[in-house]
C-alpha cells in the first residue's frame, strides 16, 4: 500500500489512535536503527534530572565560575 493510499485513512482515526499510530512509528524506527528508548530499559526514574540536587549543585557552580570569569 502506497503512502497516498494511507493517508486519507490516517485522517479519520482518532486522536488516541492517532497517538498509538505515533508511538507504533516510533518504536519500529527505534528497532530498525537497533536502538532502545530508556524506558524500555528501565532507567528513566534513575536517570531523572529535575530531581538530581547534585546535578543542580554543580551547575549552579559552573555558572557561578562563569559569571565570576566574565564579570570579574
Amino acid at each position: 500500500m502506497l503512502l497516498t493510499e494511507l493517508i486519507p485513512l490516517l485522517k479519520e482515526l482518532s486522536h488516541t489512535d492517532k497517538l498509538l499510530l505515533i508511538h507504533f512509528l516510533e518504536t519500529e524506527l527505534l528497532k530498525e536503527s537497533s536502538l532502545v528508548p530508556l524506558d524500555a530499559q528501565g532507567k528513566v526514574a534513575s536517570l531523572g534530572l529535575y530531581d538530581s540536587f547534585e546535578a543542580a549543585a554543580v551547575l549552579a557552580k559552573a555558572l557561578a565560575e562563569e559569571k565570576t570569569a566574565t564579570h570579574g
